[in-house]
């Protein structure tokens, strides 16, 4: 039976085999989505345009549309680039990005895994090995949700 399986990495852990191996195996036979995450390069981008990034329980706080506009930018060029990296793998690669009307609203990638929770028999979330302790108490209340810290 094919399941639907869905991994989340951190920007920061995204490039390493261990993740992009898992993504590939569980691709084999179950139709895989991979979430990419870009905190660190949204932060940087935003940086290097003039603006100071904050957060609160949500995530990033983006107060205008330029600033959701790089944040979606950067997004968009890790989902082209590892969609690129893994073609033909049947991964699908996606980034936390919806749209509500017309409204660009660039989630959090722990919220973007939250709101697909329903749908996927398995959930996967990579991250680095020091925030991992932090990733189990944000899906505390999400039983399918396995963390791994690399």
């Amino acid at each position: 039976m094919i399941e639907n399986i869905l991994i989340k990495a951190s920007g920061d852990v995204i490039d390493r085999e261990e993740v992009l191996g898992f993504a590939k195996e569980k691709a084999k036979d179950n139709y895989t989505v991979l979430v990419c995450g870009a905190g660190t390069k949204i932060g940087e981008a935003l940086k290097s345009q003039g603006y100071e990034t904050s957060f609160d329980n949500h995530g990033r706080v983006t107060e205008s549309f330029e600033e959701r506009k790089i944040a979606r930018d950067v997004l968009d060029i890790e989902q082209r680039r590892l969609q690129d990296i893994l073609i033909g793998t049947g991964v699908e690669v996606e980034s936390p990005l919806i749209k509500l009307g017309s409204v660009l609203c660039p989630i959090n990638g722990d919220t973007y895994v939250k709101a697909g929770y329903l749908g996927f028999d398995e959930i996967y979330v990579f991250t680095l090995k020091d925030r991992e302790k932090a990733k189990i108490k944000i899906f505390s209340d999400f039983e399918k949700v396995k963390i791994i810290g690399l």
